[in-house]
């Protein structure tokens, strides 16, 4: 067959999976804790919800979207990114009016019209969350903190938080007119993109990859851009990182890729992935919820790039990255021990154990290879001769070891052990 996959997208293979699943577990039992609730909204959305929010100028919306006219004459995009989309929900839905403050979590598929390279494709996954309804301080702590706890527990290592404050609009609109006019006799030292950029959005020359734009940039200071009310809150943020053991670095730079930012702004590094290090990235949008129609809101959130965690993931090889398997395979000799071993297998899905048996008739000797292959914790051994003493081997596919158990009380001991092995 001749058809393949799309080039930027990826098939994520049975023996990869147990590592996705294990990512995504474990971020929704920390959300809970943190008292965040999952929302699900569509892959399709109007194209104008995310030329309004993430900017018509950006670089998501003028190259990379994946936009089309359907049946009904609507311009439709597959969705670059969520918080446009949660923050429609969060409209729509009137969830100010019923719920006032919300957190909501969110993990599935995003498309972006990108170069594939190491860490990047056109279809992606993110794992996020939306904080919606209040501006405190303390809110912003909580999602740095919260971020930060996950990606403990998840495993990742080598990882770097850094963090700026954009400030209120106002200075954002300084911070512009400083651009402007420190860059206006280095225009030639900026790529074309960004001498564009220059007069469209002149912050987004801030985030440009290119090392001689990065060089550029790197020369001119903003530092004192920011209103009193502002600098005290950024001030405030880090006092709180730094008494909850947060390790941070202050990167004035830093902007991020979204018009809707204001205020905080954060990015997690990891740069055992290279060039392409970010592995999550958020921060404030204080006027998104108004810009979109809804009453001024207080937002923040931040977005994992989960391809990046599961390429860190398993390049550590930590032990979120096996694949389990079953908890028991059933080898079976002859027709009347592979009857009674479905069976036995139906009795232990009953009961919550995973099994699995052959069914393609091979040996015991293949069957014992295809139990270790699909990595079985334990092996039953069921022959004619077991039947008739209602007793098989059980071995243990970890050590090799091996002992004789009563087929009338395999549910109990296949517990027990399992309640061993968890102790």
């Amino acid at each position: 067959m001749d058809i393949k996959r799309l080039k930027g997208t990826q098939d994520i293979l049975p023996v990869e999976v147990g590592l996705w699943q294990s990512v995504e577990r474990i971020s929704r039992n920390f959300f809970s804790l943190y008292g965040y609730r999952e929302i699900r909204t569509p892959i399709i959305e109007e194209t104008r919800l995310f030329a309004r929010s993430v900017g018509q100028d950006t670089d998501i919306v003028k190259k990379q979207m994946y936009s089309f006219i359907d049946q009904g004459n609507r311009d439709i995009s597959l969705r670059p990114e969520e918080t446009a989309s949660v923050v429609r929900a969060y409209i729509e839905n009137r969830l100010g009016n019923t719920e006032g403050f919300v957190k909501l979590y969110y993990m599935g598929p995003m498309f972006r019209s990108e170069r594939p390279q190491a860490g990047r494709f056109r279809q992606f996954s993110q794992i996020g969350v939306e904080a919606i309804g209040s501006c405190s301080t303390y809110l912003d702590a909580e999602i740095i903190i919260l971020l930060n706890n996950l990606l403990k527990e998840l495993g990742v290592t080598g990882y770097s938080f850094n963090i700026n404050s954009l400030g209120c609009e106002k200075d954002k609109s300084g911070i512009a007119n400083i651009l402007k006019k420190e860059l206006k006799n280095r225009m030639s030292a900026l790529c074309e993109d960004c001498q564009a950029r220059y007069t469209t959005n002149i912050l987004r020359i801030l985030d440009c990859k290119r090392a001689s734009c990065r060089k550029t940039v790197s020369a001119i200071s903003v530092k004192g851009a920011l209103c009193r009310d502002c600098d005290e809150r950024f001030l405030s943020l880090q006092k709180i990182l730094k008494s909850n053991n947060v390790e941070f670095t202050i990167m004035p730079a830093l902007v991020r890729g979204l018009d809707y930012y204001t205020g905080l702004v954060f990015e997690v590094s990891a740069p055992s992935l290279g060039a392409q290090d970010a592995i999550a990235a958020g921060g404030r949008y204080d006027n998104l919820v108004s810009d979109l129609g809804g009453e001024s809101q207080g937002a923040i959130g931040f977005a994992i790039g989960l391809e990046r965690i599961i390429q860190v993931l398993s390049s550590i090889k930590t032990t979120a990255a096996i694949d389990k398997g079953v908890s028991l395979f059933i080898a079976t000799i002859g027709k009347q021990a592979y009857r009674e071993g479905f069976d036995i297998l139906s009795e232990l899905r009953r009961e919550g154990i995973t099994s699995d048996i052959d069914y393609r008739q091979k040996s015991l000797k293949a069957q014992m290879r295809y139990a270790d292959k699909i990595r079985a914790g334990y092996v039953l051994i069921l022959g004619e001769d077991e039947l008739k003493d209602r007793k098989a081997v059980l071995k243990n596919m970890g050590d090799g070891s091996q002992i004789e158990v009563g087929l009338n009380n395999l549910v109990e001991e296949l517990k027990r052990l399992k309640g061993k092995s968890n102790a």
